[in-house]
C-alpha cells in the first residue's frame, strides 16, 4: 500500500506542489485585492460627490484659470484625496 502511494506522489508532486503554492499564495494577495476594490468604489463615489459640489457651487471658471484643469480633471484628484487613507 504504501509502494502505491510513493509512486503516486513520485508522479504528482510537482503538479500538488505548485498547486498548493498558488492556493497559499491567493490566501497571501486576497486582503491587498479587496482593499483595492474598496478604495477604487472610494474614488468612484467621491468623485461623484465632488462633481456634484463643483457643479453646485459653480466654481468651474475659477479653479479652470487657476489650475488649467477641466472640471473633470479636478474632481478625479478631489476623489482621489479623499480616498488614499
Amino acid at each position: 500500500m504504501s509502494n502505491k502511494f510513493y509512486e503516486w506522489w513520485k508522479n504528482h508532486r510537482k503538479v500538488l506542489t505548485y498547486g498548493a503554492f498558488i492556493i497559499l499564495f491567493d490566501f497571501y494577495l486576497s486582503p491587498v485585492i479587496k482593499e483595492a476594490k474598496y478604495k477604487n468604489q472610494c474614488i468612484k463615489y467621491s468623485t461623484k460627490g465632488a462633481l456634484t459640489k463643483f457643479n453646485k457651487d459653480d466654481i468651474e471658471e475659477t479653479l479652470l484659470e487657476e489650475t488649467g484643469l477641466n472640471i473633470e480633471e479636478l474632481t478625479k484628484i478631489e476623489g482621489y484625496k479623499n480616498c488614499i487613507s
